[in-house]
């Protein structure tokens, strides 16, 4: 018999079979979705995908799915967890099925520690909180739009290009580089289009072409990096001050897309506005991919965090590759 580790974002689905030893059996890939952006049956048939390649993978037959634990984009609020939990069980024809929301095992993934925050910045961005062991918040729908990860860096961009067409800044390449993204280069066509959320790409594909004028020194690019940055890190020192951790025992992790880009400013204004106000805050770089958490998060019903299990988990990860450097 064998768990079902899920992991479901706007940008893929990753399923992973898993022995109660810790064993990876099989793992397989699917395309994004979201039940809140794209509904239900979308975001279930991508799973579904997905576990099928991993049963392939492994060479099992669904009925050998035991229990499921599976790490979801947008599920934020307990009617939408026991909506998805309702769909694992259906599908897959079991009687277990965990759900969180897809950051938690993002956390998990990150670090062994009771005491941590995670700031997951893929497509968007959320951020979820341990203390003592437990999932104490996620902040789902408090992230700011502007902190939305991908989107969020993209509409910072609009903003600010919109800002210097008013004559508010100095001109900026990002005019230009949007404008031929789009194919739209007639200004009040590209805002209608940007506040009708009629763009004719992916919102989310602006980030790179901010990170790629930021890498030629543009000014307004740069800008936008750093102030994002600095945005999304009030979401660790306002944890801190919530819960009343001490702040030497509680660990930050970075994870998500956006944080594997080469440009280095974004990471360093994040370490250093946390710093800033918390000087002890560990920092660290995820290293294991999320689809790793949510398999970490079914062993840990089953023993330790330092269990064999766990160990071989995590050495089988490293050699199929399943860790994000």
């Amino acid at each position: 018999m064998a768990i079902l580790a899920l992991d479901q974002g706007q940008t893929k689905t990753v399923a992973l079979l898993l022995s109660k030893d810790g064993g990876i059996l099989g793992t397989g890939w699917a395309g994004g979705a979201s039940h809140f952006k794209d509904g239900l049956a979308k975001a279930s048939e991508k799973m579904q995908e997905a576990a099928e390649k991993a049963l392939a993978d492994a060479g099992l037959a669904q009925k050998e799915i035991e229990q499921v634990c599976g790490g979801i984009a947008a599920a934020n609020w307990p009617e939408e967890v026991e909506m998805l939990r309702a769909e694992l069980k259906r599908v897959f024809y079991v009687e277990k099925a965990d759900v969180v929301n897809d950051c938690v095992i993002a956390l998990r993934a990150g670090t062994d520690s009771d005491n941590a925050i995670v700031l997951c910045t893929g497509s968007g961005m959320n951020s979820a909180v341990f203390v003592n062991g437990k999932p104490e918040l996620v902040y789902n729908n408090y992230i700011d739009l502007y902190d939305q990860g991908s989107e969020g860096l993209g509409a910072r961009a609009f903003q600010t290009v919109f800002e210097s067409h008013m004559g508010c800044r100095p001109s900026t390449s990002l005019t230009g580089r949007l404008m031929d993204h789009f194919r739209i280069h007639e200004m009040d066509r590209l805002m209608l289009a940007f506040y009708r959320n009629r763009l004719p790409k992916p919102l989310k594909d602006v980030a790179q072409i901010v990170f790629e004028e930021a890498a030629h020194n543009e000014p307004a690019a740069l800008e936008i990096i750093y102030r994002f940055g600095k945005s999304i890190s009030r979401y660790v020192t306002g944890a801190v001050e919530r819960f009343g951790v001490d702040p030497a025992e509680f660990r930050v992790i970075l994870t998500g897309g956006v944080f594997k880009n080469e440009n280095p400013l974004l990471c360093e204004t994040v370490c250093s506005q946390i710093h800033r106000v918390y000087a002890n805050i560990r920092i660290e770089q995820a290293f294991y991919e999320p689809i790793i958490g949510a398999a970490f998060m079914a062993l840990d019903e089953l023993g330790p965090k330092n269990d064999d299990a766990h160990r071989r988990c995590k050495e089988e990860a490293r050699k199929r590759g399943l860790v994000r450097y």
